[in-house]
């Protein structure tokens, strides 16, 4: 629906350097937070079953993680193919109606960049909280 409104307004269309950059910045991104995953370090946790869950929700952050930079990674590539196409629809009113590939994977690879800070932000906050709760004992 964005990218349907946004490429009916704006003739504005993203080009090969504003994808390039996006995608550096959350390649950026993802390895910050794949290095925050993997340095993670729970060993002042005694508690067995919170370790265990501790371990397995860090597991799933990682495999998320790694599936959505595979997915900006096709986004960014399917994007270099279809940067010049669009698709008029043709409907019996006065507004044409357009859909952009390229709004519409710069959008998508924007929605992953995203993501990445907001778990790069959470993971920070859970390894302040172990600190925390581990320093509070």
């Amino acid at each position: 629906m964005i990218t349907t409104f946004a490429s009916s307004v704006w003739d504005l269309r993203p080009d090969s350097f504003f994808s390039s950059t996006i995608f550096t910045i959350a390649g950026i991104m993802f390895s910050v937070g794949i290095g925050l995953i993997v340095t993670f370090n729970p060993s002042g946790v005694k508690n067995k079953d919170y370790l265990r869950e501790l371990r397995s929700n860090i597991q799933n952050i990682r495999n998320s993680f790694l599936l959505h930079f595979c997915l900006l990674s096709v986004y960014f590539i399917i994007n270099q193919y279809v940067a010049d196409k669009k698709h008029d629809l043709h409907i019996k009113t006065p507004i044409e109606i357009t859909f952009s590939f390229s709004i519409f994977f710069c959008l998508l690879m924007i929605y992953s960049s995203i993501y990445f800070v907001v778990n790069f932000l959470e993971i920070q906050k859970l390894n302040n909280d172990i600190f925390d709760k581990l320093n509070k004992e």
